[in-house]
This record gives C-alpha cells, sequence and structure tokens, in this order.
C-alpha cells in the first residue's frame, strides 16, 4: 500500500527526515499529490538519477515544462534568465558551458582565494566578540559567502547589500516555498535587478578584464567556443546565488548541529584536523539543497513505477543522505565518518561546480569559530526552518557565548 505523505505540511517541512524514513522503506518512488511529481528518497535511486541525465533532464526551462511558455510576463522573465544557468541545462549545452566555467575555478583560484577568505572570517568574528550575542544566520553565515563570491566575481564590498536584497526575492521561487504564495513577482525583481547589476559590470570590466571570475568568463575558451555576454550575466547570477545561499545554509545548519551535541563539538575543538571530514558529515546529515528538479524526457519505467514524458521527477538528496542501506546508523552526527559518499553536492556531470570553494569556507569558519570563542552556545527558543522545499534554511539562529 502507497503511503499517503504531504510533504508540503509545516510539520514535515520542519522535520522531514521520518516522513522520508517511511518512504523509503514503503514508498520510494512516491507520487505526491501536493507537488504533482514523483518524489524518490532511496540513496541508489537518487544516484542513478543523477546518472542518467538522457532520461531525468535538468532543463526543466527550454524544452518539457509547458508551464514556462507562459504568457505571464514575470514567469517568462525569470525563466529566459534561468534557462542559461549551468544547472538548468543538458548536454551537450551543458557540456560546453561547463567546461568554460569550469576554468575561473581551477585548484590555483581556489588557493589564492585561502588568505582572504580567512581575513573575512576572522573580521567577522572580531565584530562578533564586541556582542555577547548575534543572529548568526545574518551577522556571519550570510555575510561570509556572499562578501567571498561577490568579491571573486569583481563586485565591490558595498554593493553586496543590494545583491542581498535581489538575491532574497529570487530565493522563495527558488527555494520551493511551500507557503502558498505566487512568487514569480519577487523574483522577477530580483532577477531583474541582478542582470542589470551584473550586465553594468561586464560593460566596465570588458574595458579592463581582470583576474576576477568575470574576467576570466570573458578569456575563456574551449574547442573554439566561448560564452556570450548574456550567458556570462546569467551565470554570475547563478554562481552569486548558489555561492553564498547554499553556503549560508551549510553554516548555519552545521553550527546548529554542533552546537547540540557537545560530543561532536569537543571532538573537532580536541581535533581540529577533522575540519574537512566534519564539513562532509554535516554536508550529509542537513544538506543544504534537500532535493532537485528533473524532468522525464520519455515514457519509460523507472523501478517499477510508469513515468510519463514531462512529469516530475523529484530525487531527494537529503533523504537519499540518511538512507540506512548506505549510511550505517545515519541520524547520528560521526564527524569522522568513513567512508562518506554523500550527495549533498549532487553527482555525475551535475556535480557542484562550487563544492570545494564551499568545503574550504565551511572548513575554515567551523575551525575558527570554535578555536576563537570557546564558550560559544544555542541561545533563544528554538530555531524556525524556512517553509521551503528545495532549500534547508533556517530563518535565524541565536547564539551567545
Amino acid at each position: 500500500m502507497r503511503a499517503e505523505i504531504d510533504l508540503k505540511s509545516p510539520a514535515i517541512a520542519r522535520d522531514p527526515y521520518p516522513a522520508f524514513a517511511q518512504l523509503r522503506d514503503r514508498d520510494p518512488v512516491h507520487w505526491s499529490e501536493s507537488l504533482g511529481a514523483w518524489v524518490v528518497t532511496r540513496y541508489a535511486d537518487v544516484l542513478e538519477i543523477w546518472n542518467y541525465p538522457e532520461l531525468f533532464s535538468s532543463d526543466r526551462f527550454r524544452k518539457v515544462r509547458a508551464e514556462f511558455t507562459s504568457q505571464r510576463p514575470e514567469v517568462r522573465a525569470v525563466a529566459a534568465v534561468l534557462s542559461d544557468w549551468l544547472v538548468f541545462r543538458d548536454p551537450p549545452d551543458h557540456t560546453r558551458l561547463r567546461a568554460l566555467l569550469q576554468k575561473a575555478f581551477t585548484p590555483r583560484q581556489l588557493a589564492n582565494s585561502r588568505d582572504r577568505i580567512q581575513a573575512a572570517i576572522d573580521a567577522l568574528i572580531d565584530d562578533a566578540l564586541a556582542k555577547s550575542e548575534i543572529d548568526f544566520v545574518s551577522q556571519f553565515a550570510f555575510p561570509l559567502p556572499a562578501l567571498v563570491i561577490a568579491l571573486l566575481l569583481g563586485a565591490p564590498r558595498e554593493d553586496i547589500e543590494a545583491i542581498k536584497q535581489w538575491s532574497d526575492q529570487l530565493a522563495a521561487y527558488l527555494g520551493g516555498s511551500l507557503d502558498g504564495q505566487d512568487n514569480f513577482t519577487r523574483a522577477r525583481a530580483g532577477v531583474e535587478g541582478l542582470v542589470a547589476y551584473f550586465g553594468d559590470l561586464l560593460r566596465e570590466m570588458r574595458r579592463s578584464p581582470g583576474e576576477d571570475l568575470i574576467g576570466l568568463m570573458q578569456r575563456a575558451a574551449h574547442d573554439g567556443h566561448t560564452l556570450s555576454g548574456d550567458e556570462i550575466v546569467s551565470n554570475c547570477v547563478l554562481l552569486l546565488f548558489a555561492g553564498h545561499e547554499t553556503t549560508t545554509n551549510l553554516l548555519a545548519n552545521g553550527l546548529l548541529h554542533l552546537l547540540r551535541d557537545p560530543g561532536a563539538q569537543a571532538q573537532l575543538r580536541a581535533h581540529p584536523d577533522l575540519d574537512a571530514t566534519a564539513v562532509e558529515e554535516l554536508l550529509r546529515i542537513e544538506s543544504p539543497v534537500p532535493a532537485t528538479v528533473k524532468v522525464a524526457t520519455r515514457d519509460a519505467a523507472f523501478r517499477g513505477v510508469p513515468l510519463r514524458a514531462g512529469e516530475m521527477v523529484l530525487p531527494f538528496l537529503s533523504s537519499a543522505n540518511r538512507d540506512p542501506r548506505q549510511f550505517p546508523d545515519p541520524d547520528r552526527l560521526d564527524l569522522a565518518r568513513a567512508p562518506n559518499r554523500h550527495l549533498a553536492f549532487g553527482f555525475g556531470i551535475h556535480f557542484c561546480l562550487g563544492a570545494p570553494l564551499a568545503r574550504l569556507e565551511a572548513a575554515l569558519a567551523f575551525r575558527s569559530l570554535l578555536a576563537r570563542i570557546p564558550s560559544l552556545a544555542l541561545a533563544g527558543a528554538e530555531p524556525r526552518w524556512r517553509p521551503w522545499l528545495f532549500f534547508r534554511a533556517l530563518e535565524e539562529l541565536r547564539v551567545r557565548w
């Protein structure tokens, strides 16, 4: 018998993991009436979807989702920009774009960023220590990755607040808000603000390209291909948005788990060299991006379930990452867990381009926070999760020392 579970309910949005366990056991490829999509929850099945882009398309804006041919101008405006994002393209376009954008994320670029990231972390901790309590989300977890990715793109530090406002307008739509509101109007305002901003920045930088990501994207070439101006601008919006939204969630969610587990916190303080494996475990246990959207390209059977062309399929990474078939004792935080082949960054051709940068920011941040603020603790009421389906995000995280 198929389980009847409404993944849009507030209770499940707050704590989806018992529902995921039920679906994994009873109905691992589950048709959700409320979402109008197939929900896939087992690790092996989610991995198969990522490994099979010919059937499970990421290009939900260009080819197969009729709603994005809507005559509503705000829908078309949002889709026009997002359709150029690397994450929403299939091969061969995806292959071309990724090869070009990859040139901006080399190990050399990452190494050159390390001192800049550490300096930003130290400055934020200095600011925090002047107080006795802060909201970690707004005063650390957002500013750090936003500052890092904006500076890497070549955006001035003083523009970050405006960038945040536009990005927040886009987040409610891309996050899959469960509040029942139509978020396309706000998303359009955010997209148009970011496109205008990066369009101006690109025109200015064309006169004297630098070593920032925009300059590298302008110069990038692969097999005779280059990036068009529209593709550079659209993917600047992607890099800015994805580069801070997901890392903000990694930092806040990760710190919440560390502060709730005194043993894990003490372990990481005593063994700071565990910072890399700790980040992997924090990514696994509370994945910043719980699910993605794929679209079936044709009629097909998957795990005994008949899919129809054009139907949405939602592989839930956050459920796969707690599947006991893959991870022993999956609800336990184990900072030394090995192996830890989590799917928080996706897999295959769509593995997150910025994963090394997010890992570096988080490792440096957690090591510095625990070293410099020994009495760091939770404060205030129980943190609230935003009612979003595709981002696992805290509204705020009050901490004190």
